[in-house]
């Protein structure tokens, strides 16, 4: 079953990291579909890291009761775990602020051709608007790249994972 849920785990976390990183090389924001994307991702590691530790906690429950016997490193096992369920709320608090600063500013709700300008002006010429400031378009690729590089963190943990569990 965790065989399973790793590879699933790998595929999806490979699948999100590259929308994130095709997100940030277009300069464009991830929106609420992508951190659906992400919770998903972390209810299925949730999953993962029960069943994992419930695995190392029933291996030592046996005569000798050592914890984790048969693990190859239970304990590096056990802190890879922690890694893997902490990482992507990591990356949502890094970039939580700036998000939240962006969306109170001023007509943040506002289409971007309109931001900046009274109900009666004439709409913005593309390229004039409040949207093409650096810092905001900046903003949205910095939370893309986070994100791409806490996916590639997920992908890299499990796979570390796999090599700490149990042998064969």
């Amino acid at each position: 079953m965790t065989g399973v849920l790793a590879v699933f785990v790998l595929l999806y976390a490979g699948l999100l990291g590259c929308w994130a990183l095709f997100s940030a090389l277009r300069g464009g924001r991830l929106g609420i579909g992508y951190l659906g994307g992400l919770v998903l991702l972390e209810l299925t590691l949730l999953v993962r890291a029960g069943l994992e530790l419930a695995g190392l906690v029933a291996a030592g429950a046996g005569p000798g009761g050592a914890f984790g016997r048969g693990y190859a490193e239970p304990s590096v096992h056990a802190g890879y775990l922690l890694a893997s369920v902490v990482l992507l709320p990591l990356v949502l608090t890094v970039s939580a602020p700036a998000r939240a600063r962006a969306m109170a500013e001023p007509g943040a709700d506002s289409p971007p051709e309109r931001r900046g300008q009274g109900a009666d002006s004439p709409p913005a010429r593309r390229g004039q608007g409040a949207d093409s400031r650096p810092e905001r378009r900046g903003q949205g690729t910095w939370d893309a790249l986070l994100a791409a590089v806490g996916c590639a963190a997920v992908v890299v943990v499990t796979l570390r994972m796999g090599s700490t569990g149990r042998p064969g």
